[in-house]
């Protein structure tokens, strides 16, 4: 398989199994659902139609589409990490879904086929392309005329307090801030402006783009303090933050978030800002 997104690749790949143990946990569903499940709301899918999901990870999103278009159709997740597609794979056995097939591939240059799908999905999985120009150009091609991509990213990170307040934890702990993608560089929150994914899709040949802002707040109810800064810790370390930190230091990062998420209690409650867009496009 050839890889244009190698850097990507390594890096996914090296955090699987802590993407996996994420993936089980109701703090990381909480961040990400709404949004994406707008997204998916948004692009309408019907039964008998084939659907391409873009960097679908272990394959949760992959089985809510598969549930829209039914037996009659079909279901493709493409993502950059083999070992995610394993529990993406595994789940689709269990479940007995032969509706759904996984392919271990980058998008940007890996080969989808032409006028292949009826429609093109994703749930915060196209914001890591090395070139996205190329990736949503190569996935407009797998897609028949008039047909709809649709999909979630992050807006700016200073507006999504949600990890905004675990980096002033880990500054406030270790004095440094983590890993910076620079412009335009692959990254949780590469498509954070607007102007940019529509002159990244435009560039890419689809056409109708609109971008819609999501934002609200996500509640954390005090119980839940505890996992969430558990799992703001484990997405600052995928981030590239405490790589060569000790488990000492880490546990004074994990004691900073939670302090800082503590920090904001009211009504026994904390609500952390939410940043998102809704993207659609036409091929």
């Amino acid at each position: 398989m050839t890889l244009a997104n190698n850097e990507q690749a390594a890096i996914w790949s090296q955090n699987a199994p802590m993407w996996v143990e994420l993936d089980e946990k109701l703090a990381l569903e909480v961040l990400g659902a709404l949004p994406a499940k707008l997204a998916m709301d948004q692009l309408g899918v019907l039964p008998g139609q084939r659907v391409v999901d873009l960097g679908c990870g272990t394959g949760r999103s992959t089985l809510e589409l598969a549930a829209l278009v039914g037996s009659a159709g079909a279901v493709v997740g493409v993502d950059i990490s083999a070992e995610l597609l394993a529990r993406g794979r595994a789940e689709a056995a269990r479940l007995r879904l032969d509706t759904v097939s996984f392919l271990h591939g980058d998008a940007q240059v890996s080969d989808l086929g032409e006028s292949q799908f009826d429609a093109a999905y994703s749930r915060f999985g196209v914001m890591f392309f090395a070139d996205p120009v190329a990736a949503f150009a190569n996935v407009r091609k797998a897609l028949r005329p008039g047909a709809m991509l649709s999909f979630a990213c992050w807006g700016a990170v200073v507006d999504n307090a949600w990890i905004m307040v675990p980096v002033a934890a880990l500054v406030q702990a270790t004095g440094s801030l983590p890993p910076m993608p620079g412009p335009g560089e692959p990254g949780s929150f590469s498509l954070g402006d607007p102007d940019r994914v529509r002159a990244v899709l435009a560039g890419a040949g689809f056409g109708h783009v609109e971008v819609t802002p999501h934002a609200d707040q996500i509640l954390l109810r005090e119980e839940d303090l505890s996992e969430f800064a558990a799992t703001a810790l484990e997405l600052l370390r995928f981030g590239g933050a405490l790589a060569d930190a000790d488990q000492q230091t880490r546990a004074h990062v994990l004691a900073a978030i939670e302090q800082g998420l503590r920090a904001r209690l009211d009504a026994d409650q904390v609500l952390l800002s939410r940043s998102a867009f809704l993207v659609t496009a036409m091929s």
